[in-house]
């Protein structure tokens, strides 16, 4: 269903939401404390944000929420506005639990007082187990469309899904901005919860998911199969963002507080633990900017409330269709952000190597990451250390093995309602809830990434900066000079074992010679090249007859004579080269030349 509104007079986005009541789940996780924090700073005429606050691990509700408000997403809010968090208004539940396990007098102020719902809250572990995921991401929507049915004030309720709900489509596939069937039924999955228990699930998990990688994109198709069923007559819009990143502008540059997802993986290749990656070279690699996403969400609770539809409208929130950009284009720029800005220590230099194809993987894997890490944690276990190296790339193996599904594959997803919304959109809104990822710079977009996943996440001193900039010129240095060692140890074993090698060494220097002549540094003249007699290279004291000359110095070096016709030169601390082209015989090195110019000994 395609997004319209016939309205010739609407309101604008902060005329709208003056004076509205918001119930949000999800505030406490990256997107949600993000949006908490946009509706608390852009909508100056909001009257509340009603959270729905879980405790978790011995902390309260107003624990966590005072944790959450104490982030430094909202250190700007903080000193400009102190008074907007009286605006936070807290109810302690659980989407797990029957009515949310909400009391009866917030289940009855949520009744009374909501303009609009934000439902975030979801699980998003990908190995999470069937149960847990039915739980939270389908029975945990049924309860809220049940409250939401009940609500006396309700104009818009926007449900948080994923773009890869449907990834079991053939990779290169077009998403359409539509609720595909799932089968089985969501309703009789939930039935399975009442009388299998855990073990008889997870039997059945591999033969419900099918082709799909993993319960949490499975259980995400499941609700909004469900929301297509339960909510005819509701104001329903099933928002689908694709990966998540870092925030380009608000409430930071480079805003991040979490390792889940692309900021893990963006952390491993900076630390340099991660150098090898399932990959499709041209696959397309669908990441949004989490403030990008917020202000789409934002901006389509508004629209759904004006056009009131009658069955939900689907919002692909993506940039496959509009800006792509591919994974190997993506790394290439990481790999380029974390050199010019390294973090302060680093396991090696940053560098990836695409496993194509990805039967590859388990060779690179072993090879650039297992083996490594034996010979660190067998250094660490000699210095008296902790072994953690290996342990640290096992994990490392299952988050690659949990994203190499969605990297390997690629799809297209059809952004119509996303354009048609920016099409109603005043040019003030869309100046303070921009989302047009047709104008997204990707190059600084990662690079303000990957500053962030240095500053936020690991939160460290941008001080340090040069520093951890000569630590990674000392790897290099470490790097370059191992390779040229072993560049020497396979050319001497080379020529001494072939005679091709031998001659092709000998063309090699030949060339080189003649270059030197002509490019090395700093060269101030040069006389009498061709049919001269003397010249002056450089900082060298010359070269003489170059061509058809008769004798010349080069450098420190005693000279080169006659390189074409002459007859004998002396090269650097070496006996000379003799008739190079057709001289008689020369030396070179500690031993003896051939006869023709052509047969040559080095070492």
């Amino acid at each position: 269903m395609a997004c319209t509104v016939s309205l010739t007079q609407r309101p604008n986005m902060q005329e709208f939401y003056a004076g509205k009541q918001i119930f949000l789940t999800g505030a406490t996780g990256f997107m949600g404390k993000c949006l908490l924090e946009k509706l608390l700073r852009s909508l100056h005429g909001l009257k509340r944000v009603i959270v729905l606050v879980r405790p978790k691990k011995e902390k309260t509700a107003k624990q966590r929420l005072d944790e959450l408000l104490s982030s430094k997403a909202f250190d700007v809010l903080r000193e400009e506005q102190p008074q907007v968090f009286e605006k936070v208004y807290p109810v302690v539940g659980d989407v797990s639990h029957v009515r949310l396990g909400l009391s009866e007098d917030d289940q009855a102020f949520l009744v009374e007082n909501t303009d609009l719902v934000f439902h975030l809250a979801a699980t998003i572990r990908f190995d999470a187990p069937l149960r847990q995921a039915l739980t939270l991401n389908v029975a945990g929507v049924l309860e809220v469309v049940r409250l939401c049915k009940r609500m006396k004030k309700l104009e818009s309720f926007v449900h948080v899904s994923t773009a890869y709900a449907y990834c079991d489509r053939p990779s290169g596939d077009t998403i359409d901005e539509v609720v595909y069937p799932v089968v089985p039924s969501a309703e009789k999955l939930l039935e399975l919860l009442e009388w299998m228990d855990d073990d008889q699930l997870k039997a059945l998990t591999p033969s419900l998911l099918k082709n799909r990688p993993n319960t949490y994109t499975y259980t995400k198709a499941l609700a909004e199969q469900l929301l297509v069923k339960e909510c005819k007559g509701l104001p329903v819009a099933i928002f689908r963002p694709s990966i998540i990143g870092a925030a380009l502008k608000e409430p930071h540059p480079g805003w991040i507080d979490c390792l889940h997802g692309p900021g893990g993986i963006y952390v491993a290749v900076g630390k340099g633990l991660l150098r090898v990656l399932k990959c499709q070279e041209n696959n397309i690699a669908d990441f949004i900017p989490v403030d990008y996403v917020n202000n789409m969400l934002v901006s389509v609770g508004w629209v759904t409330a004006l056009q009131k539809p009658a069955q939900p409208i689907v919002y692909n929130c993506t940039t496959s269709n509009l800006n792509p950009i591919s994974w190997i284009r993506m790394y290439g720029t990481v790999i380029k952000s974390y050199t010019e800005r390294p973090f302060d220590q680093i396991y090696r230099r940053p560098w990836v190597v695409k496993s194509t194809p990805a039967s590859a993987w388990k060779y690179w894997n072993f090879f650039l990451h297992y083996v490594p890490g034996f010979f660190a944690d067998v250094l660490l276990w000699a210095m008296g250390k902790k072994p953690i190296m290996l342990k640290v790339y096992r994990k490392l193996e299952v988050a690659v093995e949990c994203l190499s599904y969605f990297i390997e594959h690629g799809w297209v997803w059809k952004a119509n309602n996303c354009l048609s919304l920016l099409s109603l959109m005043t040019e003030e809104d869309k100046e303070t809830f921009y989302f047009d990822v047709r104008n997204l710079d990707w190059e600084q977009y990662v690079e303000t990434f990957c500053a962030g996943t240095k500053y936020y996440l690991l939160k460290e001193d941008p001080a340090n900066l040069p520093k951890a900039r000569k630590q990674i010129k000392r790897l290099r240095n470490m790097r370059y000079t191992f390779n040229f060692i072993m560049f020497l140890l396979a050319t001497r074993v080379l020529y001494l074992k072939s005679r091709v090698a031998r001659e092709i060494w000998s063309y090699i220097m030949t060339v080189g010679l003649r270059l030197m002549a002509q490019f090395v540094g700093h060269m101030v003249s040069i006389k009498g090249v061709g049919q001269g007699t003397s010249g002056s290279y450089g900082d060298f004291s010359g070269i003489k007859g170059v061509g058809q000359g008769t004798s010349g110095s080069y450098g420190d070096f005693s000279g080169i004579k006659g390189v074409g016709q002459g007859t004998s030169g002396s090269y650097g601390d070496f006996s000379g080269i003799k008739g190079v082209g057709q001289g008689t015989s020369g030396s070179y090195g500690e031993h003896q030349g051939g006869g023709s110019g052509d047969q040559w000994v080095i070492w």
